[in-house]
């Protein structure tokens, strides 16, 4: 029968040895031992695994995260290894765990090219810890913007994980020709049918390098206007004034005008005012110059400037140009309202008239036409309607 077969393999395992039989046979021969002695293994598991918690953060407090994490997954293996064991023993299971070594047995090669793949895999997660968390330092300092360290996460990841699935797919002796003749026609496939997602993802790239805008900047992209909250490698987030949240593909943000109020830090604010035509257009500039010289809420430097532009219907026409620090849409606002004021003060003092839009009706050689008939004026004939 297999089962004295299998005892008297698990007798002569070297996973047996001397002292192993004579503690079965003293502190684990009956149930009630075995389960007292499977509870403190538990217990020892539990403990171990809090202490290699602190641990590792003892390393990496010394040594750096990498060293710390690595080392955390060794004894985390040793654990297991060692709680498995113990398990078998406690239950006299030990055959168990020998026909599962024995039915894996493999060959030096094969044993090896395994030992190398395990290799390969650690150093490449290692490689992507260890970059990602030096493009996160790099983000710290403001050498690059957050979309750019997304953007550099995706791109390390990937050529990563390429680059080792390669190594692995060469070390185990697959034929990478076919594999790259099917990747390229699975490309192929997808760029005939994804021909917009590629290209705002390369649009994603473009502003990845051009950096036309940050992430926090006021931007304009034809008829939407706000603060980008998020750049990712497909779209651009804004959040508009009254509170919308819009996402622009980025190959829309590319091909459109893009205005960014936030880049000279400084931006000028234009407010139009009209005097009567009875009024000196000189004197009114001067007045206005002086109202706005002394507001907090815009620059002195360039100092604020009040051109002509023209004659209106009912005015002549003044544009007053100031210019705010720091561009929001809060603190032009809010200079807009200051300048209006103040120029509205200013004129009342100074008898300055805004006038309203207002018409003046003239006849030609003094004629008026009244209840369908005519008045004659002074040197114009009668004439009937």
């Amino acid at each position: 029968m297999l089962w004295p077969v299998v005892t008297s393999l698990s007798q002569e395992s070297p996973l047996r040895p001397d002292p192993v039989p004579w503690i079965q046979e003293t502190y684990l021969a009956t149930t009630e031992l075995q389960l007292l002695a499977t509870l403190l293994l538990a217990v020892f598991v539990v403990a171990t695994l809090s202490w290699t918690s602190r641990f590792q953060e003892l390393l990496r407090r010394r040594y750096g995260t990498q060293l710390a994490e690595a080392s955390s997954v060794v004894l985390l293996g040793a654990v297991v290894i060692a709680g498995v064991y113990a398990f078998s023993v406690i239950w006299h299971v030990t055959y168990v765990l020998e026909y599962t070594l024995s039915t894996m047995a493999i060959d030096r090669w094969l044993a090896a090219q395994q030992l190398v793949t395990g290799a390969i895999v650690l150093t490449a997660y290692l490689a992507i810890r260890f970059i990602n968390r030096s493009i996160d330092k790099l983000a710290q300092t403001r050498a690059v913007t957050k979309h750019q360290s997304e953007v550099a996460y995706h791109v390390a990841d990937v050529a990563i994980v390429a680059f080792a699935a390669t190594v692995i797919l060469t070390l185990w002796g697959i034929d990478l020709t076919n594999i790259f003749i099917g990747a390229g026609a699975i490309t192929a496939i997808v760029a005939l049918t994804a021909r917009e997602t590629l290209t705002a993802m390369l649009a994603g790239f473009i502003l990845l390098f051009s950096r036309p805008f940050y992430v926090g900047d006021w931007i304009a992209v034809e008829d939407t206007s706000g603060i980008v909250t998020d750049v990712t490698i497909f779209t651009t987030k804004i959040q508009t004034f009254d509170d919308r949240h819009v996402l622009i593909p980025n190959d829309e943000v590319t091909n459109s005008p893009l205005t960014n109020y936030s880049q000279n830090d400084q931006l000028r604010v234009e407010i139009d005012v009209g005097i009567d035509y009875e009024d000196d257009p000189a004197h009114a500039r001067s007045v206005i110059v002086d109202a706005v010289s002394d507001l907090e809420s815009i620059k002195t430097a360039p100092a604020p400037q009040v051109v002509t532009k023209g004659f209106g219907e009912s005015a002549i026409l003044l544009e007053c140009r100031v210019w705010i620090a720091d561009p929001t849409m809060r603190r032009q606002l809010t200079a807009r309202t200051d300048v209006v004021e103040a120029i509205t003060s200013a004129f009342d003092r100074e008898g300055i008239t805004i006038p309203y839009p207002q018409r003046v009706h003239t006849s030609r050689n003094d004629a008026f036409q009244i209840d369908g008939r005519m008045q004659e004026g002074e040197n114009m004939p009668a004439v009937d309607d």
